[in-house]
Order: C-alpha cells, then structure tokens, then sequence
C-alpha cells in the first residue's frame, strides 16, 4: 500500500500542494514550523480521519483560507484496488486580525445550519460516513510524542489501542463510538441519581448496552496485544543486543479470564458493575470498562513505568511501534505507510540506527527531519529528498541546480 498522490489546499501553512508519490523513502526536511509534520498530519487525516496534532480538526484550516475550507485529497493504490480519498473540512469561526501597516486581512465568522456538517468525506467520488473512511488507508505514526507510549498517560496507551484497531476493523470503531456514548450517558445519569434526580434502577438497560460493547472491545484489544508480543520482544533483544525480554501486558479495568465464553463475559462484566455501582453514584463516574483499561511494558520482569530507564523506555516503545507495523500486515494483508515525525532527533545513536535499518524494508516511508546530517549517505542516495520551507515543499535535485 502507497499513496501514489497527496494534493492539500488551505490545509494549515499549505496554499496548494500537488505533490507525485511512488514507493520507497521519501525525507521531507527543512527548519521548524515549516510544514513538515503538517503533511503527515494530512496523510493521517486520509486514514484515520481527525488530526493527530489537533485538539480540533478545524485547526487544520488556514486561518486566511476565504471560503473557511481546506481540501486533503490522495490517492491510494492498494493490493486489490486503487481508491482516491476525500475530506473537505470547514472553519465558520477563524481567528481574526488587527489590521496593521500591512492590511492583514480579517476573516468573519460564517453561520451554518445546525445540520450541516463540518467535516466530509468522498470515497472515489462519492460522499461517505466518517465510519466508511476510516481504514481506506493504513499508516502507522511515529512522533516525539510516542516516545513517551511507555512512561506517559494511560489515555495515549488507550488512544494507540484505538487508532491502529478503528483502520483495521471498522466494526471496532462502531462498537468503540457507541460506548463512548454509552459511558457519557451513563455518567450524566450517575450524578442525576446522585442528586436523587433518577431512579438506580434507569442504569440496568445502559448497564447491559455498555457490557455488550466492552466485551467486543476488551476481546479486538486482548488480540491486538497478543499479536504485539509476538513481534516485539525479538525487536527489543535486537536493540538491546540479546540482554532485554519485553512483553506488554494488557491491563483492563475489568475481571477477565480467558475461560469465559462470547456470552459468559458480557454477564460477568454486569456483575462487576452492579458490585461498584453505590460507589460509581457516589463519586458521578465509570469506574469500570476500556475507557480505564491500561498497558504494562515489562522488560525482564521489571516494569518499565515505575522501574524503567529512559533507554529502556524508549527501547519498548519504538519496539511496539514496529510491531504495530507488523500487527497491521497481519490483519489486512497490506504493508502501512510508515510516517516518521522527527522522531530520529529524539533517539540516540543506537536506535537510530536501528530504526534506519528497518525502515528501507517498508513499501512507503515518510519522514521529516529538520537536517540531514544524521542520516548515512547510502540511506539519502536511495532516497527522495525534498526540502519544505513555509508551506512550499521543493525536490532536493531542483535546489541543487
């Protein structure tokens, strides 16, 4: 699987991009805040449908875009068929601006109707769910941040579960929206009770929906991890020279026990809700379910987020992020792209090299850096190279002449 084109306008600092794609290593370098990672963002946009960098997506629309609108549009050629994907994202509410000495212009607000959507998507031309455009292309992202997948928070655990599961299995995504929905109700109707608003009894039907749902998500994520470890340890012992063991332990909020069947589960999972229920009304919130769920990265036995070095932390995690790669090809029978923001500024010689050693193995590659100092001269040679300054990205061979 490769995007064989990524065309952008008024996405973020990109007035108009077309840019030709074709397999292998593509280096995206150049100085920061330049538009480098803003262009895996729209690669990942394509797959997975919101922004990685985003706590909004209308974030991603050029603040002086005149009609409030920017496009992401590639085409993908996959095993079985090549498809072109379409989002179109709309800001009514842009930021505005002081006029100064250069007149820069504002950009005013526009009304929509309350039915009208902010985010749509095309799937070979045709208008499609967000549900129907998940998954249409497959990446696995490495940034700065998932460095931090081992010592950081259980919700980018969760989030990393979430995002490789939903581009796979788009019944995974259904089932993992309507539960979010599900708890949100459920923790709106705990306070209620709580201030003695509704009856306890009103929990019994969202009890049995919520129960239901968990166990397909609590069952797609055990599956996932035991993929991972079949793929990570020999990753870790390859980085660590034969001296680490890593496996990564699923942690759900739930009792689970593997013996339980498909309908056992969902009953066991009620039981333990009606256990806590008098404590969940008490402090107005979920105490159980995958929205608490959790990773563990062991490394020889030992706990790497209590106990581990920072080496050893980000050992685990980029040997996790290369099994996510290949949990991926599993599952669909398709290589993902791999998108790598500046994560080789981060990582010491050793991993580095590691990583460099892996990557040219891949279908597509993109990376940013913001030099190319560190990269071989053999990786750079096989390589497509281009150079990204305020939203203009310029092929390397076109700067020399």
């Amino acid at each position: 699987m490769y995007l064989t084109r990524l065309s952008l306008n008024e996405f973020r600092n990109y007035k108009e991009l077309a840019l030709a794609l074709e397999p292998g290593l593509f280096v995206f370098h150049g100085d920061n805040a330049q538009g480098k990672t803003n262009l895996l963002e729209a690669v990942s946009m394509l797959a997975m449908a919101s922004s990685f960098h985003a706590s909004n997506d209308r974030e991603v629309v050029n603040w002086f875009a005149q009609e409030h609108v920017a496009h992401v549009d590639g085409t993908v050629k996959r095993r079985e068929d090549d498809v072109r994907i379409e989002i179109i994202i709309f800001d009514p509410t842009p930021p505005t601006f002081e006029a100064n000495e250069q007149a820069i212009r504002q950009t005013l607000p526009v009304e929509l109707p309350a039915n009208v959507p902010r985010k749509r998507y095309k799937i070979n031309g045709a208008p499609k769910k967000t549900m129907d455009a998940i998954g249409q292309l497959r990446v696995v992202l490495f940034a700065p941040t998932d460095l931090h997948l081992v010592d950081g928070t259980p919700d980018e655990r969760r989030r990393f579960l979430d995002r490789t599961l939903c581009q796979i299995q788009p019944h995974y995504c259904q089932a993992l929206m309507k539960y979010r929905k599900i708890v949100a109700q459920r923790a709106a109707l705990l306070k209620r009770i709580r201030d003695q608003q509704e009856d306890p009894q009103m929990l019994n039907y969202l009890d049995e929906q919520l129960t239901q749902l968990a166990n397909h998500v609590i069952h797609e994520r055990q599956r996932m991890i035991t993929t991972l470890n079949q793929h990570a340890n020999s990753i870790q012992q390859a980085i660590s020279g034969g001296r680490e063991q890593l496996q990564i332990v699923y942690r759900p909020s739930f009792k689970v026990d593997a013996a339980w069947s498909a309908a056992e589960a969902p009953q066991q999972y009620l039981a333990q809700l009606r256990e806590v229920r008098k404590k969940e009304i008490l402090q107005g919130s979920c105490l159980r379910g995958p929205h608490r769920d959790d990773l563990e990265f062991v490394v020889n036995g030992v706990n790497m987020l209590t106990y581990g070095s920072r080496g050893q932390q980000r050992t685990a995690a980029l040997a996790t992020k290369l099994a996510e790669l290949a949990f991926m090809r599993i599952s669909t029978g398709d290589e993902p792209i791999l998108l790598l923001d500046d994560v080789f500024s981060e990582l010491d010689h050793l991993r580095r090299d590691y990583l460099l050693s892996q990557i040219m193995h891949h279908d597509q590659v993109l990376l940013t850096s913001t030099d190319l100092a560190g990269f071989p001269a053999e990786i750079i040679k096989q390589a497509h190279v281009y150079h990204v300054a305020d939203g203009v990205v310029t092929l390397q061979d076109e700067i020399s002449a």
